[in-house]
């Protein structure tokens, strides 16, 4: 399958799936009703939950606001991925049908939707998932019953008999689904072959002949180390003739993130662009989307803590109640963080007297025992209570609800080269290090996880952060 029938392909998927999921709302209906009839009848083996009459006219209605529901939810659960076992793949529904029924649940609150039965809603979950995974079943079975024809489907040629080559045959003949044929390989002077690269049907100088000798749909140059003189003929002919190609880019180049051929307005000649940051721009703008949501919600459900924290501290010690602090932010920019005061007000010039106790590996400081933390700062501490003022920061963009901590420019300046990426996305509040044991990991650990963080990014990663973050505060895993 080539890289355009593949994204064409997960389009269907996911209207396949849409479709498959509108037959099963219907099911569920129908067998609702049913058991509805038999209890009426008094033949239903059970009754310990008495089952009420339901307005086949209102479900049908409701259908209408449930399909933007599930396209999010199938979104987010990235269940178009047919490359995937079927085990697999009922996982993925499972995190589809949860985050729809999630999705449906808010919007009965917030529409005040009377009329739906908790009953019909666990027996559609129960028959969405059964059809589809029966669905997903038959849907790539039938395709590869269809690549079992005697249709000639799309040819592929690939230049190089090593190892790079070989490798990307073998996707060729066993990626499901589409009929791909692979043509055979082309041999590059001073290459060694192996065994497996068969069959060998020319050679790189004599390409154009191989074109002209049979039908070729799509030519992939595998060696990741071609020179631009042996390429330059080669991808002429290619060109003359309509051929799509396919480019394995220098192993000197990053292999993560995303890669794409990029034209710039008033520069003619394309241009390749290399991002290692999330580039999903729906997703990041739900992500923008959630945070001002959650983070205006958050302050107002919080106002009652925020002014009797901010009245404990006062009454503790003079001084201004919030502590702002410059940070760096998204790629170094740096923005005033706030946080509510828990150290005494001369903490920063005591903190060069401490430097021997750090407990901390890199450029953080920090110690168990800090002597400048008052003793409403050390339970505001335990409790994260004085991290809440940085929801403002969320509002204001200069940070995100998960992300990377912002650090000092201070701690930036003693960064290595590799732990610098970890300012390439916007910061957060919490994040991976606060969920996997904050104080207890290392720095290096710390790093790692930040990037780790950026390199699988998703809405979902995101959600189950928040999550985890709850019992982390509540039970004050990491925390000092």
């Amino acid at each position: 399958m080539t890289r355009h029938q593949a994204a064409f392909f997960r389009r269907l998927v996911y209207l396949y799936d849409l479709a498959v999921s509108v037959v099963a709302f219907f099911a569920a209906l129908s067998l609702r009703s049913w058991l509805f009839d038999l209890q009426t009848e008094g033949t239903l083996l059970f009754d310990a939950v008495e089952i009420q009459h339901l307005d086949v006219r209102d479900y049908t209605r409701l259908l209408w606001g449930l399909l933007p529901l599930w396209v999010t939810a199938f979104y987010f659960s990235e269940s178009s991925d047919y490359r995937l076992s079927y085990l697999r793949a009922a996982g993925r529904y499972v995190r589809a049908i949860g985050i729809g029924i999630a999705l449906f649940v808010v919007a009965i609150f917030v529409f005040k939707i009377a009329f739906v039965a908790r009953s019909f809603v666990i027996v559609f979950a129960v028959v969405q998932f059964v059809s589809l995974v029966l669905g997903r079943i038959a849907l790539l079975e039938g395709v590869a019953l269809l690549r079992r024809g005697h249709v000639d489907g799309h040819r592929v040629l690939v230049v190089g008999t090593g190892v790079d080559a070989v490798a990307f045959a073998r996707t060729v003949r066993t990626q499901a689904p589409f009929n791909n044929h692979l043509v055979g390989y082309i041999t590059i002077p001073g290459e060694p072959s192996l065994p497996e690269a068969t069959p060998i049907v020319g050679r790189l100088e004599r390409l154009d002949e191989v074109l002209d000798g049979q039908p070729v749909d799509e030519v992939v140059f595998a060696p990741r180390d071609l020179p631009p003189d042996l390429l330059e003929e080669p991808l002429r002919q290619c060109d003359e003739r309509g051929v799509e190609v396919l480019l394995t880019l220098p192993p000197d180049v990053p292999r993560h993130g995303k890669i794409e051929v990029a034209k710039v307005t008033g520069y003619d000649l394309p241009m390749i662009g290399l991002r290692r940051t999330p580039t999903d721009e729906g997703s990041l703008v739900l992500k923008r989307l959630l945070d001002l949501a959650a983070g205006l919600f958050g302050l107002m459900l919080i106002a009652p803590i925020l002014l009797f924290t901010a009245l404990a501290i006062r009454l503790e010690s003079k001084g201004p109640v919030l502590f702002k602090q410059a940070r760096a932010g998204r790629h170094g920019r740096r923005f005033t963080m706030y946080k509510f005061r828990s150290m005494v007000i001369d903490a920063e010039a005591k903190k060069k007297e401490l430097m021997h106790l750090n407990e901390m590996d890199g450029p953080v400081f920090k110690i168990k025992h800090d002597p400048r933390i008052t003793k409403v700062g050390r339970l505001i501490r335990k409790t994260s209570i004085d991290e809440l003022p940085q929801l403002f920061n969320v509002l204001f963009g200069d940070m995100s609800l998960v992300g990377p901590r912002p650090p000092l420019p201070s701690e930036v300046q003693q960064y290595e080269p590799w732990q610098r990426r970890r300012l390439s996305v916007k910061p957060g509040i919490t994040g991976l290090w606060q969920v996997s044991g904050r104080n207890n990991i290392d720095f290096d650990e710390w790093m790692e996880l930040d990037l780790t963080y950026i390199d699988t990014w998703s809405l979902w990663l995101d959600i189950k952060i928040l999550l985890k973050t709850i019992p982390v505060v509540l039970f004050q895993k990491g925390s000092s």
